[in-house]
């Protein structure tokens, strides 16, 4: 086995065995944070992971006020806008306005798989909501990363029996894997 590194070419903690999860089911107590595999064995056989350090889709959490006066708008009422902008698409606001003004982000809806990311910067769209306002609230999303699934997962096919998979992973994934009798450390 080959030496990586920062990593010891042995196990130094951690032994434990794997049983795949599938996608759908993720859950963060899932990961393996970053381990090893011992394949014991396969017959020929596959294994589905998502090597260490990938995420899922951003979940936006909130929008704030990017810091500078006037990011506020003019001539928005208290409703339901879309937001336009940023890298991500789908995403729905209700606002409190004052005197045209928005206040704040009341409510988030949509955008969950939409490719919005930390720190963009986004539009309170009153052209394509229908309400009033002069398409100039500018707000800052606030997102967090999302948990992995199928589409961060990579599949190695006919793995060898009886040795260390040279990658690190955070997850195994049911869904395509073969092999069995796994041993994650690091």
């Amino acid at each position: 086995m080959g030496q990586y590194a920062n990593q010891p070419d042995f196990i130094t903690s951690d032994i434990q065995p794997v049983s795949p999860v599938a996608a759908a089911s993720l859950t963060a107590a899932d990961s393996l944070n970053g381990s090893v595999l011992y394949i014991g064995t396969s017959a020929p056989g596959d294994i589905q992971v998502i090597p260490a350090g990938r995420v899922g889709p951003s979940t936006v959490t909130k929008l704030v006020s990017p810091g500078y006066a006037e990011s506020g708008g003019t001539g928005y009422d208290s409703d339901e806008y879309d937001v336009s902008g940023g890298s991500g698409t789908g995403l729905t606001v209700q606002i409190t306005a004052v005197n045209g003004v928005v206040v704040s982000v009341d409510s988030i809806t949509g955008g969950e798989d939409g490719g919005y990311l930390n720190g963009d910067l986004v539009t309170i769209d009153a052209t394509g909501s229908g309400n009033p306002g002069d398409d100039n609230a500018v707000f800052r999303i606030v997102a967090s990363p999302g948990l992995p699934g199928t589409a961060q997962a990579q599949v190695f096919v006919n793995v060898p029996q009886g040795e260390w998979f040279p990658v690190v992973v955070d997850y195994v994934l049911s869904d395509a894997t073969t092999v069995s009798d796994i041993i994650a450390g690091k």
